[in-house]
């Protein structure tokens, strides 16, 4: 009898919380960064717009995680029940 050992839903629950720790952190750096009237405060333009990018870049990597992930659990949910 040969065993078939499936990876797909242990990857795809690592991607799925790759991508919760990725939005979590980059939400708690934002949160940290605003001051009393709720605006994220700098100490130099450049600094603004390289941090806004890198975020941007990162949350977007870690959203293609999440949509990863949810597209193996959505494919070892279709081989379970065989549809």
């Amino acid at each position: 009898m040969k065993t078939h050992h499936s990876y797909t839903i242990p990857c795809g629950l690592c991607l799925i919380g790759i991508c919760l720790f990725i939005r979590y952190h980059i939400g708690r750096r934002r949160f940290n960064r605003r001051g009393t009237a709720g605006l994220q405060s700098y100490s130099s333009y450049g600094k603004a717009m390289a941090t806004t990018f890198l975020e941007r870049l990162i949350l977007f990597i870690g959203n293609l995680c999440g949509l990863a992930g949810l597209c193996l659990l959505a494919i070892a949910g279709f081989i379970h029940f065989k549809i």
